[in-house]
């Protein structure tokens, strides 16, 4: 049957997908004002208000202290509706994203922002955070900007640094779970608890700890 809508519903914009999502902080924050506003009545004003306040803090994080005083203020207001995407932030190819996605988080301990996963018939989109920095995985191939997985190149070309915490227990981890152990645990003379991985298609990873937070604790 057809009448005068049915030119709307084959435009349905949740099959109209882009090859780059949106911005995954309005993601966030549009989803925790819907869900103030199912389970606390009369939040809605206070959503928009949180979303004004959001708007100005946007328009003024031209600096980095302005960046952190925004951060400051997630605590009060709630984290998910305040969470900034870093200025830059890698984009990684594999063959593989779901399998990817699923080894990251289980073997280095980042955490997907699953509000703002993007899947595609042909691929999947996704961001995964570890303390203040955001990395963003997605299929490989020419027509995905180009990108390609270490396992189509035969090499790493790039390596993600990243500061975690107890940086022996997550060496630990990672070796448990499989993550492939380049650069062992040591301590450097700039200051930094350190170690290298690979991840289950070859990218290189660079996790440390300053050293301050680590004397407590012997090496792993």
């Amino acid at each position: 049957m057809t009448d005068d809508l049915e030119h709307l519903r084959r435009s349905r914009p949740d099959r109209l997908l882009p090859d780059d999502p949106p911005d995954p902080e309005v993601l966030a924050r549009e989803k925790a004002r819907l869900m103030a506003a199912i389970t606390e009545p009369g939040s809605t004003a206070r959503g928009d208000t949180a979303r004004d306040d959001t708007a100005r803090d946007d328009t003024a994080r031209g600096s980095a202290g302005e960046r952190g005083a925004g951060a400051a203020g997630a605590g009060e207001r709630g984290a998910a509706v305040h969470r900034r995407t870093p200025s830059i932030y890698p984009r990684l190819a594999y063959r593989d994203e779901v399998a990817a996605l699923e080894f990251l988080t289980r073997a280095f301990g980042l955490v997907e922002r699953r509000e703002a996963r993007m899947e595609h018939p042909d691929g999947m989109l996704a961001w995964l955070e570890l303390g203040d920095g955001v990395v963003m995985i997605g299929r490989a191939g020419e027509e995905r900007h180009g990108l390609h997985s270490p396992l189509e190149t035969g090499a790493s070309t790039a390596m993600v640094n990243a500061y975690v915490h107890d940086i022996g227990s997550h060496y630990r981890r990672a070796e448990a779970e499989g993550a492939r152990i380049v650069t062992p645990l040591e301590d450097m003379f700039w200051g930094d608890r350190r170690y290298e991985a690979l991840d289950l298609e070859g990218h290189r990873w660079h996790f440390a700890e300053r050293m301050p937070g680590t004397r407590a604790r012997p090496p792993a």
